[in-house]
């Protein structure tokens, strides 16, 4: 999965900069930026044979806590309308399984972005001073789980839920929009807000099994998050 990732980013960046070496201008930038994660919980429900025929499906929730989240991004090659933006990311946020009147799984760990997004500046880049824009793109979310949260999920004493797997790798994807404000020729500020989305992590729960005692995790469709950021950035051009 990362390796087609890592193909995926290099023929993107390369089809952006061959346009952009043939014009001969271009600005990169490197920044770093904070922000707060809004989670979307996800509803699901487990039934037989973990639930005795004849008795209601158990209702839980998957929820991860909105946290703070920091990272750094790489903007390359941008001339006029059209770059390109590398960007890393990180939160330290638990995951809670919980269900109505039981005990709460609360699983600590955390949660790495990688992204490639294509920008579209609404504003001429390297003419404008305030450059709104909009980006989208592809990547790899990394759901973690520490070493005490797996040994909690796999004591019978505390949760009794099975082995739990260190990382989860799902494909990742993104939207949004933000605004760039040119402080300096070199220096600018800048807000950003996205929409990203993955499936969801089962850190090795399978979603279903013929198992009575073997524990479940059958949640379908997408683990949500929006983002909501702001940053810096250093700015450094060739042939403007």
């Amino acid at each position: 999965m990362l390796k087609s990732l890592i193909v995926l980013a290099v023929i993107l960046v390369q089809g952006v900069s061959g346009h952009l070496f043939a014009q001969g201008a271009f600005g990169f930038e490197i920044g770093a930026f904070g922000g707060r994660s809004l989670w979307k919980d996800r509803d699901f429900q487990i039934g037989p044979p973990q639930v005795p025929t004849g008795s209601p499906n158990i209702n839980l929730n998957f929820a991860y806590k909105d946290a703070f989240v920091y990272g750094g991004r790489f903007n390359l090659l941008s001339r006029g309308h059209w770059g390109g933006e590398i960007s890393y990311s990180y939160q330290s946020t638990p995951l809670t399984l919980s269900r109505q009147n039981f005990q709460s799984v609360e699983l600590d760990g955390g949660v790495h972005h990688f992204f490639y997004n294509t920008i579209f500046n609404l504003r001429p880049y390297e003419k404008s001073k305030l450059v709104p824009f909009v980006t989208g793109g592809v990547g790899l979310a990394a759901y973690a789980l520490s070493d005490e949260a797996r040994a909690n999920a796999a004591n019978p004493t505390v949760y009794g839920i099975g082995n739990l797997r260190p990382y989860e790798k799902r494909f990742a994807y993104n939207y949004g929009f933000g605004v760039k404000a040119k402080l300096t020729s070199r220096f600018g500020v800048r807000a950003d807000f996205r929409h990203i989305f993955s499936d969801v992590p089962s850190f090795g729960l399978p979603k279903e099994s013929s198992s009575p005692a073997q524990t479940v995790l059958p949640i379908q469709g997408k683990l949500q998050m929006y983002e909501a950021s702001a940053g810096i950035y250093f700015h450094i051009s060739k042939g403007f």
